[in-house]
């Protein structure tokens, strides 16, 4: 399925549970069957719990913002919501998820008939935890690679704890420097914007298994325009066995991803039954080695169907889908050494085409098992051909609890994307909060550059297009106002009650996202150091009653400014110098 062990959803945007998917029982399952029988696995799972209906759902006030600080009028409207053609059974038990039972209705919204059956076990969604500014070290910002969107330092200062490369000639997060540096006073918490750390890629989703009648251009507007939406930029799509794609949708949403600046990208869930040990499709088992080239083609060659069905450029290609986890549905298993074996026949294929498509590896199923365990990260990195060749290092976030992630080695030479994850279900704003505690680690210490959520229908679960769930505005509070090319960089003294994360671009812009996930409201005083403080800022907050608000624009006086967290809110302040 997509790229997670989880088979339990169905066409839809279904539910899902905990950071995994509650067990499901109950639900008639369709002739649509499971995965490798024409049904449409999720990796995330789906859980419906009496059913979920999408009439009403959370509505937005006032749309939108746009960037720039001016909001959007109207919001963005869809034509009925989104539609389902499975109902589930069996599923993957995950913690904090109810059981369901029966099918999943809606009205105006999701409706369910028939099913996928199966599923896979999950440790649930990421939980509390204290900060941390981990990640990587950079001097000077991003270098190295040949491919990504520039390495940045901010005002020429040299960053430490930060990412290095992928980059291409790199960027400098300059400053007029003619206001003059204030200083913190106690109880501030303090952006440095002369420590950097990684560059920002992009956010993004898959739509693996989905036709294109789930796409409707008012979401294709929602998820990806940078000013009436959310605009995030990264859109992973699906290869099934015989090198074509796992389901549309891509055909119509990558031109709109393309239109917005944005990047599409693909991966395999498994090479035909013939190529493989176990001689199926699902079920793991190990690509031949007799096999390598002939797959390697068949993978270089999506790139040209691509562009040919959708009339837009593939941007990249993972070499496999999870091969830490053996699937009952389309599945691959490669170790290490096997992996960068595949790599070195894979890669040049795609070095060659015209434009070239670059290479992502190894997307396991858990991050640990990136820079431990199966240790597929620590293999490129040590491998000079391979690391050559490969463009982002990707990891699922399965398993994962907390706000940290496993930290990169200080060596790392590629960005580091996280390419697939659900978490808990419902248009509640827990689910929001969730969505932003995992991204806030991803980035905090996990070091990543990219950070992707699994599949659009399981992302408007609980809502619908003209009524998003929490989950949308909370992925907007990074997506919107953290571009591609912004710079992570550092901070101190944010209390343990809070995550905060900041980012700063080139032009001088300031994007800090603050998580509050607590019971009770926190007020902050903030600090930018240096002379590259904005003059003012304005907050836009997600919370149970606010979808991306924008509040009054704060003055900024020598470089501090103050704002309330709400309780459990995620309020990002954007200013520009």
């Amino acid at each position: 399925m997509t790229s997670s062990r989880f088979l339990c959803t169905a066409v839809a945007a279904l539910a899902i549970s905990g950071a995994g998917c509650s067990s499901v029982t109950g639900g008639a399952t369709g002739t649509g069957g499971g995965p490798g029988t024409g049904g449409a696995p999720s990796e995330g799972g789906t859980t419906a719990s009496g059913g979920a209906a999408s009439s009403g759902g959370v509505t937005s006030s006032g749309g939108l913002p746009a960037s720039g600080g001016a909001s959007s009028t109207g919001g963005v409207t869809s034509l009925g919501g989104l539609p389902a053609t499975g109902g589930v059974s069996g599923g993957r038990s995950g913690s904090g998820g109810a059981s369901a039972s029966g099918g999943v209705t809606s009205s105006g919204g999701l409706s369910a008939t028939g099913g996928v059956s199966g599923g896979r076990s999950g440790s649930g969604g990421a939980s509390g935890g204290a900060t941390s500014s981990g990640g990587q070290t950079a001097t000077g910002g991003a270098s190295g690679g040949r491919s990504g969107s520039g390495g940045s330092s901010v005002g020429g200062a040299t960053g430490t704890g930060g990412a290095t490369g992928p980059a291409s000639g790199g960027s400098t997060v300059t400053c007029a420097g003619t206001k003059t540096p204030g200083t913190a006073q106690s109880g501030d918490i303090t952006i440095n914007p002369a420590t950097t750390y990684q560059v920002v890629d992009g956010f993004g989703i898959a739509d693996v298994w989905q036709g294109k009648s789930t796409s409707s251009a008012e979401q294709r507007t929602l998820l990806w325009d940078p000013v009436n939406g959310i605009g995030m930029t990264l859109l992973r799509i699906g290869i099934d066995e015989t090198g074509k794609i796992m389901g549309d949708a891509a055909f119509v949403d990558g031109p709109e991803v393309a239109k917005n600046g944005g990047k599409i990208w693909a991966a395999p869930w498994s090479p035909p039954a013939a190529d493989k040990d176990n001689n199926n499709i699902n079920n793991g088992g190990h690509l031949n080695t007799s096999a390598y080239d002939s797959w390697a083609t068949t993978l270089a060659a999506f790139p040209a169907y691509f562009k040919q069905n959708a009339g837009v450029d593939l941007w990249g290609i993972s070499a496999q889908n999870e091969p830490d986890f053996t699937a009952s549905y389309r599945s691959c298993l490669f170790d290490k050494t096997q992996m960068n074996n595949f790599i070195k026949v894979l890669g040049p294929k795609l070095q060659a085409l015209s434009p070239p498509v670059h290479l992502l590896a190894a997307e396991p199923d858990t991050w640990g098992n990136t820079w431990g365990g199966d240790n597929y990260g620590t293999a490129i990195e040590g491998d000079a051909t391979v690391s050559a060749l490969v463009d982002i290092i990707a990891t699922h976030d399965y398993g994962s609890n907390g706000a940290t992630r496993p930290a990169p080695p200080a060596s790392m030479k590629h960005h580091l994307w996280e390419t697939e994850i659900t978490y808990s279900s419902g248009a509640a704003i827990s689910a929001g909060i969730d969505i932003a505690r995992g991204i806030y680690a991803a980035f905090s210490t996990g070091g990543a550059s990219g950070w992707l959520y699994w599949w659009t229908q399981a992302f408007f679960d609980g809502g619908s297009t003209s009524s998003p769930p929490k989950r949308v505005y909370a992925m907007g509070n990074f997506s919107k106002f953290v571009r591609p090319g912004f710079v992570r960089v550092g901070i101190s003294g944010a209390p343990s009650s809070v995550q905060i994360v900041p980012f700063y671009n080139s032009d001088g812009t300031v994007a800090i996202v603050a998580l509050n996930s607590g019971s009770s409201a926190v007020s902050a005083s903030f600090f930018v150091s240096g002379s590259c403080w904005p003059t003012t800022v304005t907050p836009y907050v997600t919370s149970a009653s606010s979808n991306l608000a924008s509040g009054t624009a704060v003055t900024v006086t020598a470089g501090r400014f103050s704002g309330s967290l709400a309780a459990q809110s995620i309020t990002t302040f954007v200013g520009k110098q």
